[in-house]
């Protein structure tokens, strides 16, 4: 009887470990699938908020990759030019690189840190990281003076702004080239495409020359 009781009583004990350990596996697979869920979502969020936030910026100026016209329209407009060149929203390098290939020192200002360290990557394997540098940067905080040449795939909504700041920090030997949307009061002295591909370019000796004609015209119309 007592020997029954202690196979009785061990059985209940291996039971209860089995149990134990039963509960403790689920435990420990449940916090598992916690971490590597709630990893997941930081991942996502870490990815995702350089794309979204634009969206929710008082001018959104949204990623779209260039296509392939459009590039070749940007160097057709930047033919028999040279020096320093600027992509202002560079994206994933695209513009910038393949103005470094034409003999550009080409920079291009991004706000998506991802795009950057993409477009980096891709000027390092196309072996043209030496004469294409990529910056975080909010394009309304950046001096464009020091560029001859300035590439910008816009938005209507930014164009007037950009306008007037590309007209007080540019030199008078600037060129601009502007895809998809044209500047609201510059005439182009340059076009080319059609559709989504075309592309407008403006010297700057011509707009701010316009500018200082136009200032004339309203001192001599309305003298102090």
């Amino acid at each position: 009887m007592s020997k029954v009781l202690q196979e009785e009583s061990h059985t209940q004990g291996i039971l209860h470990m089995n149990l134990d350990n039963d509960r403790s596996r689920k435990r420990n697979w449940g916090l598992l699938v916690t971490g590597i869920v709630g990893g997941t979502l930081v991942v996502l969020y870490a990815v995702a908020t350089p794309f979204i936030t634009p969206a929710l910026r008082k001018i959104c100026l949204p990623f779209v990759p260039a296509t392939s016209t459009q590039i070749e329209n940007v160097l057709k407009m930047l033919q028999y030019r040279s020096g320093s060149l600027v992509d202002i929203g560079s994206g994933d390098g695209r513009i910038v690189i393949a103005a470094a290939k034409e003999g550009f020192k080409a920079v291009g200002y991004e706000l998506n840190p991802w795009l950057v360290w993409y477009s980096r990557y891709r000027a390092w394997r196309e072996g043209m990281h030496h004469n294409a540098k990529f910056y975080i940067s909010d394009l309304w905080k950046v001096s464009f003076s020091q560029y001859t040449n300035v590439v910008v795939f816009g938005v209507p909504q930014m164009m007037p702004q950009l306008e007037k700041k590309l007209e007080e920090e540019l030199d008078h030997n600037a060129r601009v080239v502007a895809c998809r949307f044209p500047f609201p009061h510059w005439m182009p002295d340059h076009t080319t495409g059609e559709g989504i591909d075309l592309v407008w370019a403006y010297d700057s000796k011509a707009f701010k020359g316009s500018e200082k004609t136009c200032s004339e015209t309203l001192q001599k119309m309305h003298p102090l």
